[in-house]
C-alpha cells in the first residue's frame, strides 16, 4: 500500500475513533448509574446526579487526546491501537470518577481487566500480566498498610489497589514497574505545588486514581519510548 494512503486512512480512523472516544466518554459519565459513584452501602445524593461534567470543552479536548493516542499508537502496529484505545477511554472514565468523587467503580476497573485480553493476544505471553497483577496490588496494598499503621488512618482507598493490579494485569510487569514510578513522582510533585502554593494542608486528601490512571496511559500510548528509555538506562542501549 502506497505509504501516503497508509497514513492518510490511519488518520481518518483515527479521527472518527477520537470523535467517538471523546465525547462517548463525556455522555457515559453523565450517564451512568449515581450508585456507580457511592461507597458500598452509600446513598446517593445531588452532587452524584447528572450532568456531572460540561460537554464543552470537555468533549473536544478528550475528542483531541483520543485522536492523537489513537494514531501515536496505531504506528506501532494497528491491532496495538485497538487494544489500547478501549483501555485508554476506561482509564478516563475511572480517573474523572476518582476526581470528582473519590470512587474508582468496580464497573470499569473489571472492564479494564478485561481489555487485557487484547493484549495477551499479542504476543505478550501469560507470566508477565500476572506478575504484573500480583506487583502492581501487592506494592499499593503493602503502601496502604504501612501507611495506615503509620498515620492511624487510611493513606490509600482499595479501589487504588485493585485498580494497581489490573494496571499491572493489563502492561505486564515491566510497565506496571514504569507506571508505579510515574504515578510516584507526578503525584509528590503536584502535591509539594499545591502545599507550596496554598491549595493543598498536610492533613488534606487527594484521590491517587487519576495519578495512576495516567501514568498508566502514558505508558499504553509511549510504552515503545519507555522500554528503550529503560533498556537505556540499564545496559547503555537499545
Amino acid at each position: 500500500m502506497n505509504p501516503l494512503i497508509y497514513y492518510a486512512a490511519g488518520l481518518a480512523v483515527s479521527v472518527v475513533s477520537g470523535i467517538l472516544a471523546g465525547f462517548g466518554a463525556v455522555y457515559v459519565f453523565n450517564k451512568m448509574p449515581a450508585k456507580w459513584l457511592c461507597d458500598y452501602g452509600e446513598t446517593p445524593d445531588v452532587r452524584h446526579l447528572p450532568p456531572r461534567v460540561g460537554r464543552y470543552p470537555w468533549g473536544p479536548l478528550f475528542a483531541l487526546v483520543f485522536a492523537s493516542a489513537t494514531f501515536k499508537t496505531g504506528l506501532a502496529g494497528w491491532t496495538y491501537g485497538a487494544a489500547v484505545l478501549p483501555a485508554l477511554w476506561l482509564l478516563l472514565l475511572i480517573g474523572m470518577s476518582d476526581k470528582k468523587y473519590c470512587i474508582i467503580p468496580d464497573q470499569f476497573v473489571i472492564a479494564l481487566a478485561v481489555t487485557g485480553i487484547g493484549f495477551a493476544s499479542l504476543g505478550n505471553g501469560v507470566l508477565s500480566p500476572l506478575l504484573g497483577l500480583a506487583a502492581g496490588g501487592g506494592v499499593f496494598f503493602v503502601i496502604g498498610l504501612l501507611g495506615k499503621l503509620i498515620m492511624k488512618k487510611d493513606v490509600m482507598g482499595f479501589g487504588d489497589v485493585k485498580l494497581a493490579a489490573v494496571c499491572g494485569l493489563v502492561t505486564g510487569l515491566s510497565g506496571i514497574i514504569a507506571i508505579m514510578v510515574m504515578t510516584a513522582l507526578s503525584s509528590a510533585a503536584l502535591f509539594s505545588l499545591w502545599l507550596a502554593g496554598g491549595k493543598l494542608k498536610a492533613s488534606d486528601q487527594e484521590p491517587l486514581g487519576p495519578f495512576i490512571a495516567g501514568s498508566a496511559a502514558v505508558y499504553l500510548i509511549f510504552s515503545q519510548e519507555l522500554q528503550q528509555a529503560i533498556r537505556f538506562y540499564l545496559y547503555g542501549s537499545v
